[in-house]
């Protein structure tokens, strides 16, 4: 009996020490948890805290990133095979005009960032994705860093186009029927038209443009020249073509009894009412409108 008592407390005075050793590892380690769990918390604090957090939280932030993620072409889930749904692109109409506001109104999201409504500037990042909004921005700019002038000039331009369209009231067709003849009107200056069919028979030596004047499908300067037999009143002089054909005929007008006959969207002829002396030379001026 002595001898086992001897045994357990010789097992007890060498495991205790071993006991105390462990513990204190365990309790160390508790220790550092705790450290390491009371650091990762000031982390994740600071984290959320953190301005950018606080912004991207923002219902108008996630406008955004849920405009462009519309247009994401890739699919957010794993698919077994792929889907043969083509994606289709949404459709921004009309009945957007009277949606905007500012600050812009903003779309609806539960705790865990689900959208129930969409806002404004979601529909803005997903048209800013369309490759007609991607190109005309792209299509803007310029080569290089413009110079603060050329800025100045860009936004007084931009400035000075929104204040006259706001003091407008044109209904869309109005609208289509202004660009067009902006448009037409600008492309049809583009180019020269040609001169033809000089009836020298009739006494007429040269049908030309006046040098340095304008000369365009719009408005033209030009100088006819009678021949050693001189015009008669009245005679075809010529045959102007235009460069680029109209749309319409336009409505053509000359100068000093100058006459303009078989006007086509394409061209018109010339007269005079009046005689010319072997020779003479006048000029005229020649104005085309739609």
């Amino acid at each position: 009996m002595s001898n086992t008592k001897e045994v357990i407390a010789g097992a007890v005075a060498v495991a205790l020490p071993l006991w105390v050793r462990a513990q204190d590892d365990t309790d160390r380690d508790l220790r550092n948890n705790r450290l390491d769990l009371r650091d990762l918390e000031s982390e994740l604090r600071a984290c959320c805290n953190h301005g950018a957090m606080i912004r991207s939280k923002l219902a108008i932030a996630q406008d955004v990133g849920v405009g462009l993620a519309l247009s994401n072409p890739k699919t957010t889930v794993p698919e077994i095979l792929p889907t043969s749904t083509p994606y289709t692109r949404a459709v921004i109409g009309e009945d957007t005009i009277n949606d905007y506001k500012y600050p812009p109104r903003v779309g609806n999201y539960l705790p865990n960032g689900a959208l129930t409504e969409a806002g404004e500037m979601t529909r803005l990042a997903l048209a800013l994705a369309f490759q007609e909004n991607r190109a005309w921005i792209e299509g803007f700019t310029l080569p290089g860093s413009p110079a603060p002038s050329v800025t100045a000039q860009i936004f007084s331009a931009s400035r000075a186009l929104s204040t006259v369209i706001s003091g407008l009231t044109l209904s869309r067709s109005e609208w289509i029927s202004a660009w067009k003849q902006l448009f037409e009107s600008g492309l049809q200056a583009i180019g020269t038209p040609t001169i033809g069919n000089v009836n020298v028979a009739n006494g007429v030596a040269s049908v030309t443009p006046i040098g340095g004047a304008t000369f365009t499908n719009r408005a033209m300067r030009i100088r006819v020249t009678a021949s050693n037999v001189g015009i008669n009143a009245s005679t075809e002089l010529a045959t102007v073509t235009f460069s680029k054909p109209y749309q319409s005929v336009p409505a053509v007008v000359g100068s000093d009894g100058l006459v303009v006959t078989n006007v086509t969207t394409s061209g018109f002829s010339i007269q005079y009412t009046q005689a010319m002396l072997a020779s003479q030379s006048r000029d005229f001026a020649i104005m085309v409108g739609v």
